[in-house]
């Protein structure tokens, strides 16, 4: 929804809001359902019980595909392959990977245009964001392929489960970091409709203790059979349900985009009486990890991409030991990632699951460990929905958000030399958007960001209580 129609739709009245979400939606469906998406799931639905000979034939096959459209229409890896004297029919197997360089995000930000397939034009591709751990953002062009693929994976998760994902499917309740009520609105509902999906979309930005009840009635009639959001969010909405000695029976709650800690899956398994499913899904499309009914760990979507986990010395850690996720795509062909190191750790569980699947199973992956936002009039705030104000810019290599007290936010930024006043201006407009007019934004330039003492960083620092009001 560009910056235009959101304006419209925010004075619009609910009832016309949520006719332009289910619209919307409508024709985001042509990309997300469209295309491939059925052959895709049709297929997905077989190689789930491939063998693992199986599963690496599949995967040697389409790097070699991927690796040979790279050389011929991506001028940043055929010029990178040509300066190491690397060429596509040396690259037979994945075990012929190490030969490739590493890519890191740097490099993707500073020849954007050269990673793009030029057998793809611009307005073919659709530009997706990610700002990682340390909030330094990133765009990365997607082809049809790989968006039929992402929700091919997504739509299987959601069966694991027990659900169905796309049109005309379960209903479905998603709190996640879009700004669908006005962060003003101070009564209900906080929430709106996707008549198309049967999705009810709920504002992350509104859980305070006044609040919580009118969500949890809301749910109660909407009667949803999946939850979907952030762990941290649902954690809130867990507590409070626990909190009042009652429960919400769901048939299961999905959870991403944050580490998923041992203490929230419990207590939102308690308070929604099923099971939580975990599922990864990189924003940069070079892989897809989702959780089975066994809850063993993640499985790997072997047919989504392939996935290293390097060491610090550059090795390929095998033993079960945690190390740097390298991911490759295997459906992208508009901007082809090879050998893609992101921030995010885990490892490879030497196991096999016992669901009888042989996609490898991963461990948790450590990604966005940040502290909640509390803010004065009782919301809680969760770090994810606080990447979104950084993802269209690209003047910051990093940035960092200490909340001193209830009332200032300060946000520490490495600026690159493209950063304006302008980009300022676009934070603190953007921050207030989701905590308040009488919240005070702080921007500082600084050259580095602060650590913990064991050197660690924290993307989100909060100094003040993260507890949340319950009733007596």
């Amino acid at each position: 929804m560009n910056s235009q129609v959101k304006r419209i739709y925010d004075i619009l009245p609910v009832a016309f809001q949520n006719l332009v979400l289910t619209g919307f939606s409508i024709i985001l469906d042509g990309k997300r359902y469209g295309g491939k998406f059925k052959q895709y799931s049709e297929f997905l639905e077989r190689s789930e019980y491939f063998s693992d000979i199986e599963l690496k034939d599949f995967q040697d096959i389409n790097l070699c595909k991927i690796v040979n459209h790279a050389y011929d229409t991506v001028p940043y890896y055929r010029k990178k392959m040509k300066s190491i004297k690397l060429r596509p029919s040396d690259i037979k197997t994945q075990d012929d990977l190490y030969k490739f360089p590493i890519l890191t995000r740097k490099e993707i930000i500073e020849n954007f245009d050269e990673l793009r397939s030029k057998s793809f034009t611009r307005k073919q591709l659709t530009l997706g964001h990610t700002s990682g751990t340390t909030g330094s953002p990133l765009e990365v062009l997607y082809d049809q392929n790989v968006i039929a693929m992402t929700y091919a994976v997504l739509d299987r998760q959601y069966k694991w489960a027990g659900a169905h994902l796309k049109k005309f499917g379960d209903p479905v309740a998603i709190l996640r970091g879009n700004i669908i009520v006005p962060i003003t609105q101070k009564t209900p509902p906080y929430w709106r409709h996707n008549y198309y999906h049967n999705h009810l979309l709920m504002s992350s930005f509104h859980l305070s203790s006044e609040n919580l009840p009118a969500y949890i009635n809301k749910l109660k009639k909407f009667s949803p059979r999946i939850i979907d959001g952030y762990p941290s969010t649902l954690y809130v909405l867990a507590r409070y349900l626990l909190s009042v000695d009652t429960s919400l029976p769901i048939q299961a709650v999905l959870t991403s985009s944050e580490t998923l800690y041992d203490f929230q899956r419990e207590a939102i398994e308690e308070a929604f009486e099923c099971k939580v499913f975990d599922y990864f899904g990189a924003a940069e499309r070079v892989m897809f990890a989702t959780e089975c009914e066994q809850h063993e760990g993640h499985h790997l979507c072997s047919e989504y991409g392939i996935t290293e986990i390097i060491g610090e010395d550059g090795g390929k850690m095998n033993d079960g030991k945690i190390g740097k996720i390298v991911g490759t795509s295997l459906h992208n062909y508009g901007m082809p990632l090879i050998r893609y190191m992101s921030s995010d750790l885990t490892a490879i569980k030497i196991k096999k699951c016992g669901c009888g699947r042989n996609l490898p199973l991963m461990d948790d992956v450590s990604t966005k460990a940040e502290d909640i936002i509390a803010l004065n009039d009782g919301r809680l705030i969760s770090p994810s929905v606080l990447t979104h104000p950084f993802k269209p810019l690209h003047s910051i290599d990093a940035s960092q958000i200490i909340q001193e007290d209830y009332d200032n936010i300060h946000i520490k930024i490495v600026a690159n030399s493209n950063y304006t006043e302008e980009d300022s201006a676009h934070l603190t407009n953007e921050f207030k958007k989701r905590m308040g007019d009488d919240v005070n934004i702080k921007i500082e330039k600084v050259t580095e960001l602060e650590r913990t003492k064991a050197g660690k960083f924290k993307w989100v620092i909060s100094k003040v209580d993260k507890g949340i009001k319950m009733p007596n």
